[in-house]
């Protein structure tokens, strides 16, 4: 997901500064006018505006404590990543000691959403920080949705997920009925994505063409995003109710090591 957002901050005339690991990212975006920097920390030197977007909890720890030790005080840190609920509290919070803002910036959307500016972020935290932020996330996002103090836009996040979860085990659970009832999945999946029963679950499961492919596909993001839940839910005393039962007695296996999912947050 970073590298789209590079490509469209580019194409709107930001200077970026980035750190890449394979000689084939930094010539890439070298060749697009992006500032290849020879670490994290000389990112966080060279900004006032940093923006990550890892896959893990343990990425993001790992990222931002060299951009926390070495970023400037004021500077803003737009966290795009989905992480544990107190996984982002403690990065705002170790944020606060350094003189960092921490902005709690979860997005919702693919790759080719970011490609056409059309990405949604959910955001919480500091009002001015957020503020600063604004003309450089308009390069790739079209709405963003304040959700309150840090930590809010996580919690949406997390509750975003779980219900995509439980409507992905609903969509297969609701192809393995209409199979047993006589119905072919594609032209059951075709009449229920124009019908009440529509979901954005149901309709990558009829792009993807069958069950067995939205498994491979779907099954180890969902399975990251529910451990997430699970972790974050677990630990501030929450039942997660019919949702979490849903996505726990579908067909779909959507569970992830927790080493994976949650790393150094345990």
């Amino acid at each position: 997901m970073g590298g789209p957002m590079v490509e469209r901050l580019l194409a709107a005339g930001f200077p970026v500064h980035l750190f890449a690991r394979r000689p084939e990212t930094q010539e890439r975006f070298r060749a697009l006018g992006a500032v290849i920097e020879p670490s994290p920390a000389a990112v966080a030197a060279s900004a006032d505006l940093l923006i990550v977007c890892p896959f893990s909890e343990a990425q993001l720890e790992e990222i931002t404590e060299h951009l926390l030790a070495h970023g400037s005080a004021g500077t803003v840190l737009v966290q795009h990543a989905t992480v544990s609920w107190d996984g982002i509290r403690r990065l705002a919070a170790r944020g606060t000691s350094a003189g960092i803002t921490v902005l709690d910036a979860p997005i919702s959307g693919t790759s080719a959403s970011i490609l056409a500016g059309e990405l949604t972020v959910l955001m919480g935290g500091d009002a001015e920080a957020a503020s600063r932020a604004a003309p450089a996330l308009a390069a790739y996002a079209s709405t963003v949705v304040r959700t309150g103090d840090v930590g809010s836009a996580t919690a949406v996040k997390l509750v975003n997920n779980l219900t995509f979860a439980a409507h992905a085990q609903i969509a297969v659970s609701a192809v393995e009925l209409g199979e047993a009832l006589g119905v072919a999945p594609e032209d059951l999946l075709a009449a229920l994505s124009v019908s009440s029963a529509a979901s954005t679950a149901l309709g990558h499961l009829r792009a993807l063409g069958s069950v067995e492919r939205f498994a491979t596909m779907a099954a180890p993001y969902l399975g990251k995003d529910v451990a997430f839940v699970e972790v974050s839910a677990a630990r501030a005393g929450v039942d997660t109710g019919l949702l979490g039962a849903t996505v726990r007695n579908g067909r779909l296996t959507l569970s992830a090591p927790a080493e994976r999912s949650v790393g150094s947050a345990q």
